[in-house]
């Protein structure tokens, strides 16, 4: 702001000095001053200058600048894919309020980075309960570990077995419940894949 006041005043004194320059080696009036004392009169004696209104232009324009190139960056999303196993995801009511839901398959994320997913629950219900998995240990030793959270990485397939309690019942007892699967990770985005079909268990 400074260096921008000083360049300004440069340019008024450069017009000052060369319309008296220019009237002296030719002999002509110094009209160039009268211009330049209706610049100052416009800019210096109106009931509101005219520096003024360009000051608070100049600042709303360095506000609009800083605004757009501080905006919070959108996290891209990108999309969990689910292949069900032939056995292991199915449904259960266990209280005439909850239901037990298990997804077992081979989950697959195609967006940046890594996912983190904390919630797992069937459209039109909630979770009662953290998310429980099961997946092979990292160490590559064929052990199955439980874990808090899932953690899916982009390209990667990673086979889990999730088990959710939810309420309220949205399926009827004995037949088999078609519904979406809702993951939301560690930003509260959610995941939508399926719908999965659920063969019930019990009855």
């Amino acid at each position: 702001m400074k260096k921008l006041l000083i360049n300004a005043a440069k340019g008024l004194i450069g017009i000052i000095a060369s319309s008296i320059i220019t009237a002296l080696i030719t002999g002509q009036p110094l009209t160039g001053l009268t211009k330049v004392r209706g610049l100052y009169q416009t800019f210096i004696q109106s009931s509101v200058p005219a520096w003024a209104f360009a000051l608070v232009f100049l600042f709303a324009l360095f506000g609009i600048y800083y605004a757009l190139t501080h905006l919070p960056k959108s996290r891209a999303k990108g999309k969990v894919h689910f292949i069900s196993d032939a056995y292991n995801t199915t449904w259960s009511k266990t209280t005439d309020e909850h239901m037990d839901v298990r997804l077992s398959g081979t989950f697959t994320y195609d967006g940046p980075g890594e996912l983190i997913i904390l919630k797992a629950f069937l459209q039109g219900t909630h979770p009662t309960t953290d998310i429980m998995a099961t997946v092979d240990a990292a160490d590559g030793s064929g052990r199955s570990e439980t874990v808090p959270q899932l953690w899916l990485e982009a390209g990667v397939a990673l086979r889990a077995f999730i088990w959710m309690r939810l309420k309220p019942v949205v399926g009827t007892p004995g037949k088999p419940l078609r519904r979406k699967v809702v993951f939301r990770d560690k930003f509260t985005r959610d995941f939508v894949i399926g719908p999965v079909d659920f063969p019930c268990i019990g009855k």
